[in-house]
């Protein structure tokens, strides 16, 4: 019953069934008929339905903050259980937006701690920071600034943001350009839920301006080798603008360009040695550094 329960909550979380099935790593299916066990077993309506809209029902509302507790409690089993070992043998689990603030300590950590199995999943904003609510990672590196109780967090990087072309485009002579410049711009952007985006959004809002075109591209190192390609120009956090012979790195004036990258973890974990030992990788808060080109400057031990 309890992969049933965490169907319904992923569905309500997530707002509809394709999203829940994707959430978690099954079929369409599968979820709706989850759903049904539950419905036919007790005899209630968790969703109205009306073609493909779900509508969650009074009852719906009332189960899930249980199941919430359930799946809680699921999760503090198994930090129990994967910390019982120490830093001897267990796993670490980290999210991030992309791999340029976190793989030097990654490296770190890997070296001080070589029996912790590590992984690292890649996504937006939106999706690391629900995949640390629901305990799906232990660490989530963002962009994007969240004060949901419940929450700690970092900063472990403050960038600014620049306009990234192929050297051969007309804008890179220049060593930095007013944001109206973006016009003459094919602009490249993530998905939505990605903090660059918006970021870039604002910008073009702020200048009254827009590109000459635009083309969503779902991953920071796809826009990458688009712009190589030549297909068009993005707009990039300083620290993840690689550097490459083919590539312009421009400066953009008359705008708040500045974005923080942080590292979140769940205040109910702080204790959780794993999450410890990984924070000590990381350059300490406040310690006035910077990233430049994707590396730190200075590194600390592990």
């Amino acid at each position: 019953m309890f992969d049933q329960l965490k169907a319904f909550h992923a569905t309500v979380r997530q707002g509809s069934i394709t999203r829940a099935a994707r959430h978690l790593g099954v079929s369409q299916p599968t979820i709706a008929a989850q759903i049904r066990q539950i419905e036919q077993l007790y005899g209630v309506e968790l969703f109205y339905r009306s073609g493909r809209r779900l509508a969650v029902t009074e009852t719906g509302i009332a189960l899930l903050p249980l199941v919430e507790k359930m799946i809680d409690l699921e999760a503090q089993a198994d930090i129990m259980l994967r910390n019982v070992g120490g830093l001897f043998e267990g796993q670490l689990r980290l999210g991030a937006t992309g791999p340029y603030y976190i793989m030097e300590a990654i490296g770190r950590f890997s070296k001080a701690h070589p029996a912790i199995a590590l992984t690292c999943r890649i996504g937006n904003s939106e999706d690391i920071l629900n995949a640390l609510h629901e305990f799906h990672i232990d660490l989530a590196v963002s962009s994007q600034r969240n004060d949901a109780d419940g929450l700690e967090r970092r900063v472990i990087s403050s960038d600014p943001l620049v306009l990234v072309v192929h050297h051969g485009h007309p804008l890179a002579r220049f060593d930095a350009i007013d944001a109206e410049r973006l016009a003459d711009v094919r602009l490249l952007i993530r998905e939505a839920g990605s903090v660059t985006r918006r970021c870039t959004e604002e910008i073009l809002a702020k200048a009254g301006v827009a590109p000459a075109s635009v083309a969503e591209i779902g991953s920071r190192e796809a826009i990458r080798e688009a712009i190589l390609h030549g297909v068009g120009g993005s707009i990039f956090p300083r620290g993840e603008a690689e550097r490459h012979p083919d590539l312009r790195v421009i400066a953009l004036r008359g705008v708040d360009t500045t974005i923080d990258e942080y590292v979140y973890y769940l205040k109910a974990r702080r204790q959780s040695p794993a999450i410890d030992a990984f924070l000590a990788c990381l350059v300490p808060e406040g310690n006035g550094r910077e990233r430049v080109a994707g590396m730190f400057e200075a590194s600390v031990g592990c």
